[in-house]
């Protein structure tokens, strides 16, 4: 194939260089490369190799394999139109010269990402199936067969314990599942009404609700919302204190929050509570704050861990630390931001 056809023909940005006694010469590129990297045309119709990467170690690379003649594919990233992107960079050298060959892989890279996300949720499921769910499994047949041989009430209670166990663990893998698909549909919704449908869910006993503002509004899909209000409030009273407050945040970030009065999450800690399986309660599933985490994502939203203005319970009696060593911290607070949608009513 000839050079002008090729150049014309292919689809994806292409430089062709020549050599000369000078060394290597830009020699034309075709209409792919000229829209997407127009910045790194030179005046003098010249093409910059430096301007067309983001990284010198990269440039150093292809330009040492263009000296050498030898074949280059690689993955490289490549400012366009103000932000960087994936390209395959294929050198491709030939008698007198080359090409260079630029594939966006924008979409490719995102693909990857999703199948990285769901590998991640699948693992999870597997661990939840090969050993969060045996364990009810081996404790309802160990409880049966006892009531087979004495009849005992008390063993088929035990029985019936280990079945809802299985079944909220089902439940959570399945929310798991659905709660990381993005959020298509949303409408306009009341912070307020949603946290207090949450709570009226939850078996709150003598715990309280504090609404800070019962005005603010954003959109969302509401199930998915109440069913992550949901998730902290049963966080905040199985960990926390009976003192459960939601709001907005004040101040330049855009976003709400919910904060309890317990001891708190200590600071090394907070990275790595909504990862799957995460857990300090032999009840839990660990699933509960990955839920979280997945909704917020999917809504758009960023959450993040800190400490609330108030602690009932000081963080060392949490963790057995001596007299000398005690503090009183902040409740856990769970911060919602960068929600664009949010306003008052």
């Amino acid at each position: 194939m000839a050079e002008s056809e090729f150049l014309t023909v292919h689809p994806d940005p292409v430089i062709h260089y020549g050599r000369s006694a000078d060394g290597i010469v830009i020699e034309a590129i075709n209409s792919a490369f000229e829209t997407t990297f127009g910045a790194s045309t030179t005046e003098d119709g010249g093409v910059s190799l430096q301007a067309t990467l983001t990284s010198d170690g990269t440039v150093s690379d292809v330009a040492a394999a263009i000296e050498a003649g030898d074949p280059v594919d690689r993955r490289v990233t490549c400012p366009v139109a103000g932000e960087t992107r994936p390209f395959r960079l294929r050198h491709i050298p030939g008698d007198g010269g080359g090409y260079l060959v630029y594939t966006d892989e924008s979409e490719q890279v995102s693909r990857e990402r999703d199948l990285e996300a769901r590998n991640e949720r699948l693992e999870t499921f597997a661990s939840v199936v090969s050993h969060d769910l045996r364990n009810p499994i081996d404790v309802a047949e160990t409880y049966l067969e006892a009531a087979r041989e004495d009849g005992d009430p008390e063993h088929f209670d035990r029985v019936a314990d280990a079945l809802g166990r299985m079944r909220t663990l089902i439940d959570d893998v399945l929310a798991l599942a659905r709660d990381g698909k993005v959020v298509d549909d949303t409408e306009r919704v009341t912070l307020a009404a949603i946290a207090e449908a949450a709570w009226e869910s939850v078996d709150t006993g003598e715990a309280t609700l504090t609404l800070v503002d019962e005005t603010a509004t954003l959109q969302a899909d509401p199930d998915r919302l109440q069913q992550l209000v949901e998730n902290l409030v049963r966080n905040s009273l199985e960990h926390g204190g009976p003192s459960v407050t939601v709001g907005t945040i004040d101040g330049e970030r855009t976003g709400w929050y919910l904060e309890d009065d317990g001891p708190g999450i200590p600071p090394e800690d907070r990275d790595e509570v909504f990862e799957p399986g995460v857990t300090s309660s032999t009840e839990g599933t660990g699933l509960g704050l990955a839920i979280v985490e997945r909704i917020a994502d999917a809504h758009g939203w960023t959450v993040a861990v800190t400490e609330s203005d108030t602690g009932g319970v000081p963080a060392s009696d949490a963790r057995g630390e001596s007299a000398d060593e005690r503090r009183e911290s902040g409740g856990a607070r769970f911060e919602f931001a960068e929600i664009e949608s949010l306003q008052p009513f």
